[in-house]
């Protein structure tokens, strides 16, 4: 469900995009950024680095957005903002254990059913990236035997942190 949708200040590089609040998973929020175009884009789900689902996240994902993806990036933390990254090895060591594996999942079922929803977004396949701490989760997700059961095969991406795609790896997974 969005919540609100707004259309962000973005550094004058980059182009206009529309960031919309949404709610999905056990009441987790996330952003999906949308560039303005008149095509439709491949989708991307993009992790945040230890801080959490802060500005500057939102500004990191408006950047690779604007290379031409609709980007779905979620809040891990479930709205907690660790202020350090001692406070966030706790929170990413939850998320990778191996009884938290299916949570983790779900919460990542649970975007791409909201990216499917995106009249913007193609989401035949889905890349996954993180910058920091989200790029181990994603290459976690990307490498776990529970991918299959998600609704569209996954392609990790690294990104730069200047936002840059720099590379992608194919997950073939059938559905």
């Amino acid at each position: 469900m969005i919540i609100a949708t707004t259309t962000i200040a973005l550094p004058s590089s980059l182009q206009a995009a529309e960031l919309r609040l949404v709610e999905y998973h056990q009441r987790n929020l996330a952003y999906i950024i949308v560039p303005r175009t008149d095509r439709k884009l491949p989708a991307l789900v993009l992790l945040h680095d230890w801080a959490g689902l802060t500005e500057e996240a939102i500004l990191k994902a408006a950047k690779v957005a604007e290379e031409g993806y609709v980007v779905f990036l979620p809040d891990l933390f479930g709205g907690k903002a660790p202020q350090s990254k001692e406070e966030a090895r706790p929170l990413v060591e939850a998320i990778l254990k191996t009884h938290h594996q299916q949570e983790l999942m779900a919460n990542i079922h649970s975007g791409l059913q909201v990216l499917k929803n995106v009249v913007e977004a193609e989401p035949v396949e889905v890349s996954i990236s993180g910058f920091g701490i989200g790029e181990r989760v994603a290459s976690y997700i990307s490498k776990s035997d529970m991918s299959p059961t998600l609704p569209y095969p996954l392609t990790h991406k690294a990104v730069a942190h200047a936002g840059a795609i720099l590379k992608s790896q194919a997950l073939h997974h059938s559905c």
